[in-house]
């Protein structure tokens, strides 16, 4: 009897003991804080013909975070801390892109839509003239290489009536303008100048670049403008003239 008496009392001991060790170690899986980020891009040349998609640098803003893309042109940058970002697209021959508010928390991020980028325009404008016809102004832009049907070109323009216009200092901008003729002649109506916010009878100034059909541009908090990556920055000098 005095021997099983001591072995039920063994067997309480190694219980209690085995309780007590479930109490002390945590169970509980720590908080997470960080995740991955997940994209994809698709590249292209300063056309629309879709290139390789290797080896573009995808960076967090900040952080020593980055990662390249696969020749499909995803990334996976991987363990990012949660917060709010501004994703960073580098390649050599591309103008740089900014993505801002990346919104990175409870887990892996995905970049749901596809981020088409392009290479920096190799259009330059090489002579540029407005000409008053009519109610219409007719800017004629020349570039090099010329625009034809088998070589499309892009081109765009920027209008202020600040002598110094320019891709960063504008009051208005155009689309991405196809150019397959050379001269390339755009004409701007009254109608066309009065939206953009110029009345009739002041004096406008224009400035016309060269740029890509996928032109990288995005709006950058920072600066308080939109930035232009690919336009060719060997343009023409700005010409003037009075709105209809």
């Amino acid at each position: 009897m005095k021997f099983k008496h001591f072995f039920l009392v063994i067997m309480a001991m190694g219980v209690f003991n085995s309780c007590g060790g479930d109490e002390d170690e945590d169970l509980t899986p720590p908080n997470v804080t960080s995740a991955d980020i997940n994209g994809t891009v698709s590249l292209y040349d300063e056309g629309v013909t879709e290139i390789d998609n290797s080896n573009m640098t995808v960076k967090v803003e900040g952080t020593s975070k980055s990662a390249t893309t696969d020749a499909a042109g995803n990334f996976t940058l991987s363990g990012v801390t949660f917060g709010t970002y501004t994703l960073i697209y580098e390649k050599a021959g591309y103008g740089t892109f900014k993505k801002y508010n990346v919104d990175h928390r409870n887990g892996n991020t995905i970049i749901s839509q596809t981020t088409s980028l392009g290479e920096v325009s190799t259009t330059q404008v090489t002579a540029l003239e407005a000409v008053a016809d009519g109610n219409d102004i007719v800017l004629s832009i020349t570039t090099d290489p010329a625009g034809s049907l088998g070589n499309k070109r892009y081109v765009r323009y920027f209008l202020s009536t600040d002598p110094d216009v320019s891709n960063e200092n504008n009051s208005y901008y155009s689309g991405v303008l196809l150019s397959e003729n050379n001269p390339l002649n755009l004409r701007l109506t009254a109608g066309v100048l009065s939206d953009a916010g110029f009345a009739s009878g002041q004096t406008v100034y224009a400035k016309v670049y060269g740029d890509s059909f996928w032109s990288n541009e995005y709006e950058d908090p920072d600066l308080g403008r939109r930035v232009f990556p690919n336009i060719n920055m060997n343009a023409a000098d700005a010409v003037s003239f009075v709105a209809p």
